[in-house]
């Protein structure tokens, strides 16, 4: 299991300039033909998504504006709070930011012909199911998972097993996904 701040987190420019990336974990690690993918990603301007050709995207909105995903004839869809969307990585993809304003998202990549990823809001304690990889990303509240504590801007990602995360506060939310692979992976 990894543990990881945001706020400790390196950043990488996108290509087009348009915003920025913290990438949470990638399995396997060090790889461009990764299986799956968690990162953060700000949105300074608008500007057209990078493409991954045969890849799933799954995006939630942290924080900001709100967002509007155009895709042309294939959707059209707004990103609002702490609501995962799911898309093909290999559309066109422009996005464009309500008055301007920067916007944070979490987002979950896959390989569409090895694994998938859902993405889901937890406000309670729960346990995870047995995967092979997940992450989680803590949006308000304290969560105990294993002997860590873990607070806003702050999470975990693993390559398999099942976890229990305890909400020790009356209230919090986190994110998590948890990654299915294919019958033959």
């Amino acid at each position: 299991m990894e543990f990881f701040d945001i706020r400790k987190m390196p950043v990488s420019l996108w290509r087009n300039g348009a915003g920025e990336t913290r990438e949470i974990c990638c399995f396997p690690p060090a790889t461009r033909d990764f299986h799956w993918r968690a990162s953060i990603a700000t949105i300074a301007s608008n500007g057209e998504f990078s493409s991954f050709p045969g890849v799933d995207r799954v995006i939630t909105l942290l924080e900001g504006g709100e967002v509007t995903l155009d895709a042309g004839q294939a959707f059209f869809h707004i990103l609002k709070h702490h609501q995962p969307y799911s898309f093909a990585g290999d559309l066109p993809v422009k996005a464009l930011l309500s008055d301007g304003k920067m916007a944070m998202d979490f987002n979950i990549m896959t390989r569409r012909d090895c694994c998938q990823a859902k993405v889901r809001v937890a406000d309670r304690t729960f346990t995870t199911f047995g995967t092979r990889g997940g992450v989680v990303f803590v949006l308000s509240g304290a969560w105990q998972l294993g002997d860590k504590l873990l607070t806003a801007d702050q999470g975990a990602s693993w390559e398999e097993g099942t976890h229990t995360l305890r909400l020790l506060e009356p209230q919090g939310t986190l994110l998590f996904s948890e990654i299915t692979w294919l019958p033959g992976h």
